[in-house]
C-alpha cells in the first residue's frame, strides 16, 4: 500500500478524534464541487481531503483499481486507458472525483447496463466520525457499503475505493436518431436498452424535436469522424441538433474519451446563458474564443462564485419509466425549458439514497436545467412544485442539486430509521451532519455578477475557504 497514503489516512483519522471528542460537526473540503448549491467554508471545523487525489494502482489482470476519493473523471480515464481498460460508468464532466461520483448518486449513458457510479466499486476504505478506519464491502460492514454511497459524506469519509474496470476500445461508434414527440422518445429508449448496445441518452430541444442516441464500443470503421474536444469543435448538443434537422438516422465514429466528455464544452447547454447575460453573439467565433471559459470546471467555479444559480431551475429527476411521460408533460406546460436530458438507469434495490431506489425495471433520469426568473419566492415557488410533482408520480431528486424539502417531507421520502440507525452504529451523530443539514438549501443566494468573475480570474479551478 502506498506509504504517503497511509501517512495522510492516519492524519485525518487523527483529526476526526478530536472533533469527536469535542462533539464538533465538521465539514469535508475537497477542492471543488459540482453542486449547485453556493458552498462556504469557515476556516476552522474542516477536513480537508483535497489532497487525496492519486490514482494507487491499476491491476489490469484483475480489472481493478485502487483510487483516491479526489482523482477526477479524466485523470481516472487517462491512466485506465494505458490498460486497455475503463470504468463502467464515466461522469460526462471531467472534473468530477471519484468521491462526487460516488456520494453524489452520479449516473451516465452506460447506466442503464451497469447502474450508478457507485455500482462499480467492489471495496470503500472509510474514516468514521470517531477516527476509526474500516474497510466496508458486501461481506465486511455490509450496510454501510450499500449505505454510503449518495449519503453526501454524512456517513464517514471515504479515504479510497476499489474500483472495477472492463475491457474497451479506441472508438464509440454512436447513432442518432431523430425523435418527433416525448412518447416517441420514450418508447426508443425502452426498446434500446435491451439491445447490445453501450451507451444511451436522449436530448429533446422541444416537444416535438428530440434524439436519442445509442452508442457502442468500436475499434476503428469506416464511418465520418467527429471530435468535440478542441476549441473549433461544435459543442456537442449543437452537433447533435444539426444532424438531426438534417437526417433521421445518422451514425459516425466518436474518440472514446470525446465521447465520454462530450458534454464539457459548454456544460451540456448551460453555457450559452453567460452569452444571452453579457450580450455577447452565440456563434463558433464568439465559443471559440472564450472556449476555456466554457469548460464545465470553470463553468462551476462561475456558478459558486456568483451566487446565481438560484435564478435557474437546476434538477435531475429520476422517474419510474412508466411515469417519465407525465413529467415531462408537466415541465413543458410549466417551464418551457429546453433543451432536455433523457438518461436510462438500471433501478437499485440496496441502496437507499440512490435517486434509482425506484419500483421499476428501468428508471428515466430528466435533466431539466434553465434560466427560470430573477424573483427567488418565484424560483423557490416552481422548485416546491416540481419537488411535488417528483413525489406524486413516485420518482427521486437527485441531490446533488437545489432541494428545498421541509424536514418532515424529506424524511417521509428516505428512510429516516435505518440511516439514522447507520449514523449511531458508525458514529456519524457527533462529527458529521446529517443529509438533510447537507442538501438543503438554507439561504437566499445574492448574486455579486463582478465579484465573481474577479474571483474565478484569479483562481479559476479552486473553491476558496471563506
Amino acid at each position: 500500500m502506498d506509504k504517503q497514503h497511509r501517512l495522510n489516512v492516519k492524519a485525518i483519522s487523527k483529526q476526526l478524534k478530536k472533533y469527536y471528542k469535542e462533539g464538533k460537526k465538521v465539514r469535508i473540503y475537497h477542492g471543488s464541487t459540482n453542486s449547485t448549491r453556493t458552498q462556504k467554508f469557515q476556516k476552522t471545523g474542516i477536513i480537508d481531503i483535497s489532497h487525496l487525489n492519486k490514482i494507487l494502482t491499476v491491476n489490469a489482470e484483475e480489472k481493478i483499481a485502487l483510487v483516491e476519493p479526489n482523482v477526477p473523471m479524466d485523470a481516472l480515464v487517462k491512466e485506465t486507458l494505458k490498460f486497455n481498460l475503463l470504468p463502467p460508468v464515466v461522469m460526462e464532466f471531467p472534473g468530477i472525483t471519484v468521491g462526487g461520483g460516488i456520494q453524489g448518486g452520479a449516473g451516465e449513458s452506460s447506466s442503464f447496463k451497469w447502474g450508478g457510479f457507485h455500482n462499480c466499486f467492489l471495496e470503500y476504505e472509510v474514516v468514521l466520525g470517531n477516527g476509526t478506519i474500516v474497510q466496508a464491502t458486501t461481506k465486511n460492514n455490509p450496510d454501510l457499503f450499500y449505505g454510503i454511497p449518495c449519503t453526501y459524506g454524512s456517513l464517514g469519509i471515504i479515504t479510497m475505493a476499489k474500483l472495477k474496470l472492463i475491457p474497451t476500445k479506441q472508438f464509440v461508434k454512436l447513432t442518432y436518431y431523430k425523435v418527433n414527440s416525448f412518447t416517441q422518445a420514450l418508447n426508443l429508449i425502452g426498446e434500446m436498452v435491451n439491445k447490445k448496445i453501450d451507451f444511451i441518452d436522449g436530448i429533446l430541444f422541444s416537444k416535438n424535436l428530440g434524439v436519442i442516441m445509442a452508442g457502442t464500443l468500436s475499434d476503428k470503421d469506416n464511418l465520418p469522424g467527429v471530435t468535440f474536444r478542441k476549441a473549433t469543435d461544435d459543442w456537442f448538443y449543437l452537433h447533435a441538433e444539426k444532424i438531426i434537422k438534417k437526417h433521421i438516422l445518422y451514425e459516425e465514429l466518436v474518440p472514446l474519451e470525446d465521447y465520454l466528455f462530450r458534454f464539457d464544452r459548454g456544460g451540456f447547454w448551460v453555457g450559452h446563458y453567460p452569452f444571452q447575460k453579457l450580450n455577447i453573439p452565440f456563434n463558433k467565433i464568439t465559443r471559440f474564443l472564450i472556449n476555456p471559459l466554457m469548460k464545465t470546471r470553470v463553468l462551476y467555479r462561475f456558478l459558486q462564485a456568483i451566487n446565481i444559480s438560484q435564478h435557474f431551475l437546476i434538477q435531475d429527476i429520476a422517474l419510474p419509466k412508466n411515469k417519465a411521460l407525465q413529467f415531462l408533460k408537466y415541465v413543458d406546460k410549466r417551464t418551457h425549458i429546453y433543451p432536455i436530458w433523457l438518461c436510462p438507469l438500471a433501478p437499485t434495490r440496496k441502496e437507499k439514497f440512490s435517486p434509482a431506489l425506484l419500483d421499476t425495471d428501468l428508471v428515466i433520469d430528466v435533466g431539466v436545467w434553465g434560466k427560470i426568473t430573477d424573483n427567488y419566492n418565484l424560483s423557490l415557488k416552481l422548485n416546491r412544485k416540481i419537488e411535488n410533482i417528483t413525489q406524486k408520480l413516485g420518482g427521486r431528486k437527485v441531490l446533488y442539486a437545489h432541494a428545498y424539502y421541509p424536514k418532515g417531507e424529506f424524511w417521509k421520502i428516505y428512510d429516516f430509521k435505518s440511516y439514522d440507525n447507520l449514523r449511531i452504529k458508525y458514529r456519524a451523530q457527533k462529527t458529521f451532519p446529517d443529509i438533510y443539514e447537507k442538501v438543503r438549501v438554507k439561504d437566499k443566494y445574492k448574486p455579486s455578477i463582478i465579484k465573481g468573475l474577479l474571483d474565478v480570474i484569479s483562481s479559476p479551478f479552486k473553491l476558496p475557504v471563506s
